[in-house]
């Protein structure tokens, strides 16, 4: 649901008559839909291309593997060469960079976690031949900063996460009859994330009695899956920042940017780079009224962290 809007607005900014070599950033939140998005770009794209390949969660294969074998995965499916090895860069990136400079690639590196990854597989984009596309999801903005274009993934509207959830529910595009009111209160809570509005959908299949009951318990009990996929930027920032995000979700979200600055300073953290960096890692967002704003999942997700530092005894947490 909403895929056309977002892989139009993606493919305007590839340019792909340019003969230049251009590489994209796609940036979002958590479950906001980037690998999806992704993927059907490489799915309709791929065929103007002479090599392609769609390296899927960097962030995860980097950390049951290597780096290393994530590089000869990708020059071995851009060359076609099953038994290609690129482990000592400097030395087999020569004889690799001058076949690639001869082909017209498009390259896809979902769910970049940091730069080093990043530079690790793609350091030299000039090695790529004229008319190569490289497209990177990532969470945080800062490791797409010297990209060409950089395209943020938005909240479903209510129109397409109703959809959406209906499709995961019922196998159709609207609410069966006596459940209206109740999809309504699944759309509200998830706030347009496609993964949240997917893995309640994948819950949500009985009567509407155990409906009822399953929404009430996610006002005290999260759902996890959507929790973890949410937790891993918040795991990415280092002690200040943490403390940070999670006084926002705590106190002080929809407060001016001013007011959260000073009261942080006060509280001898560093908000003028940490307050930056939530907002790169699309954790917190900056509203045009200068105020500090923050999906209600990744707000929940802050709860939750607290709540988990001692469950039973309110008055030994954070």
């Amino acid at each position: 649901m909403g895929i056309e809007e977002n892989y139009e607005g993606v493919k305007s900014l590839l340019e792909m008559e340019s003969k230049e070599v251009r590489v994209i950033g796609i940036w979002g939140m958590g479950g906001i839909g980037k690998t999806t998005l992704a993927i059907a770009l490489h799915a309709k794209l791929f065929s103007q291309f002479e090599g392609h390949c769609f390296l899927a969660n960097v962030r995860e294969q980097t950390e049951k593997n290597s780096i290393d074998f994530l590089r000869n995965k990708l020059f071995s499916e851009l060359l076609e060469e099953e038994n290609l090895h690129v482990n000592v860069p400097k030395v087999e990136y020569h004889y690799v960079n001058n076949r690639l400079r001869r082909k017209k690639v498009l390259i896809v590196l979902d769910n970049v976690a940091n730069s080093e990854q990043l530079d690790d597989l793609v350091s030299d984009y000039e090695c790529f031949g004229p008319g190569s596309r490289v497209i990177v999801t990532t969470r945080d903005k800062h490791i797409i900063s010297n990209v060409d274009e950089i395209y943020e993934v938005k909240e479903l509207n209510k129109h397409n996460s109703l959809q959406l959830f209906c499709l995961t529910v019922f196998k159709e595009k609207h609410p069966k009859s006596g459940y209206e009111e109740l999809s309504e209160s699944v759309i509200a809570y998830c706030k347009g994330n496609p993964l949240a509005l997917k893995v309640l959908g994948a819950r949500l299949r009985s009567s509407k009695e155990a409906w009822k009951n399953e929404l009430e318990k996610l006002q005290k009990i999260p759902e996890m899956k959507i929790q973890n996929v949410l937790k891993l930027s918040y795991d990415d920032l280092d002690s200040d920042e943490q403390n940070i995000f999670l006084d926002i979700a705590c106190f002080v979200k929809g407060e001016s940017k001013d007011r959260v600055t000073s009261l942080l300073k006060a509280c001898n953290f560093f908000p003028g780079i940490g307050i930056d960096d939530l907002v790169e890692k699309s954790l917190v967002t900056i509203c045009n009224k200068g105020t500090i704003q923050m999906h209600d999942l990744i707000q929940e997700m802050g709860w939750n962290i607290v709540h988990q530092e001692s469950p039973k005894d309110p008055g030994s947490r954070s």
